[in-house]
């Protein structure tokens, strides 16, 4: 039996506060940053370029929002989904788009190195850094969660997601650490594979995911990745950041 297929964006938030004055990329993991203001305009771009393609496809907009529960994803996802107007003319006005907040969707907790540099924890613990990029579903931060249970979570939120949503077009606004995952299971990639794609702030994935059913297999589900979407959103974000700054 033929059945519609879905589409799923996978948009990561864009920059959230909180930086590194030693270099480096800061381990938030559940630490719950807020998005700065460049980071609010990353999001604003991402959608407004994923809503361009959604409409010339023939389509409005997305059926429904599913967001990480942390502040970067969440409060991005609440915005988008009270201007449910802009994103689809047709709706009413007092419409908003049903909006999910999902637990499962949360970023790696990274334990005691929460809120570390990734810079002094190479100067500090280098083989266990090596590990992370070496062997994946080998690391487990001290006292965090590893990324073989990481990967398990996100499996069984994915499999949720398509038997609870199947047939709707869905943003999903959640984390860097999950956006790999996905592409490493859904394009059966090698575990070592998830450390080969960039995924900036707001970079997306969009997928389409066929489904089938038969007496022997009731479920069945094919993905495709259509595109992958990184940094070229950010010249223009900079522009209006510093236009806004010069203005201030």
């Amino acid at each position: 039996m033929n059945l519609p297929p879905t589409f799923v964006d996978v948009m990561r938030h864009g920059e959230p506060e909180g930086s590194c004055p030693k270099g480096g990329t800061i381990l938030r993991g559940s630490i719950d940053h807020v998005l700065t203001d460049k980071g609010w305009l990353q999001a604003q771009q991402r959608v407004d370029s994923l809503l361009e393609v959604i409409k010339s496809d023939g389509h409005n907009g997305w059926d429904i929002i599913i967001t990480s529960p942390l502040k970067r994803c969440a409060e991005f996802a609440q915005k988008i989904s009270s201007e449910t107007k802009l994103l689809n003319p047709g709706a009413k006005e007092q419409e908003s788009l049903p909006l999910f907040i999902k637990e499962a969707w949360r970023e790696l907790h990274y334990g005691d190195w929460e809120g570390r540099s990734t810079q002094s924890i190479w100067q500090d613990q280098p083989d266990i850094m090596e590990n992370m990029w070496k062997q994946p579903m080998e690391f487990c931060a001290p006292n965090g969660e590893s990324v073989k249970d990481f990967s398990q979570r996100i499996e069984q939120a994915w499999l949720d997601l398509l038997t609870e949503f199947q047939g709707k077009r869905i943003l999903l606004v959640c984390h860097g650490g999950v956006m790999r995952i996905l592409l490493q299971q859904l394009l059966l990639m090698a575990p070592e594979g998830m450390n080969r794609f960039a995924i900036p702030y707001a970079a997306a994935s969009r997928f389409r995911i066929d489904h089938g059913s038969s007496s022997e297999h009731p479920q069945q589900h094919w993905p495709s990745l259509l595109c992958h979407l990184g940094n070229e959103i950010n010249g223009d974000v900079e522009s209006k950041v510093n236009a806004t700054e010069s203005d201030a």
